[in-house]
């Protein structure tokens, strides 16, 4: 019986280390984000062909309305840079201040952008208006 519970404790160790090492982190946009391989697009198709909901999304938000193309943020689909999940350096190609900002906050360590805004339907803050002095 002892053998028995050796095996299935090395089991669930294996299987939790497998686990473990094979999910990706939760924050999004790590510099130095893992590749993921994405096949070329064949003629006549765009993204919006097998991402239709998330194209719909981008272009009812600013980034579309901008002129700001699938490929300024991910890349070209077929190449070794294309990025699944854009590193926050892509962010800051446009967006310098805010990613600065960003970086600088101690209450967004370890947060990027997608923290709080969505990817693809991106709206901008709202700033409070100054409270009045009394």
């Amino acid at each position: 019986m002892n053998r028995f519970h050796a095996c299935l404790f090395g089991s669930t160790l294996l299987a939790f280390l497998f686990l473990a090492v094979s999910t990706q982190p939760a924050i999004a946009q790590q510099d130095g984000a893992p590749h993921v391989y994405h096949r070329g697009i064949p003629a006549g198709d765009t993204c919006a062909t097998c991402h239709k909901a998330i194209y719909d999304q981008w272009q009812a938000g600013p980034h579309a309305a901008n002129g700001v193309e699938c490929t300024v943020c991910h890349g070209e689909p077929a190449s070794k840079e294309f990025a699944g999940m854009p590193a926050l350096s892509a962010c800051e190609t446009c967006h310098t201040d805010q990613v600065a900002q960003l970086k600088s906050d101690p209450f967004m360590k370890g947060k990027t952008c997608v923290s709080c805004h969505q990817a693809h339907a991106f709206v901008e803050h709202k700033k409070a208006a100054p409270a009045a002095k009394p």
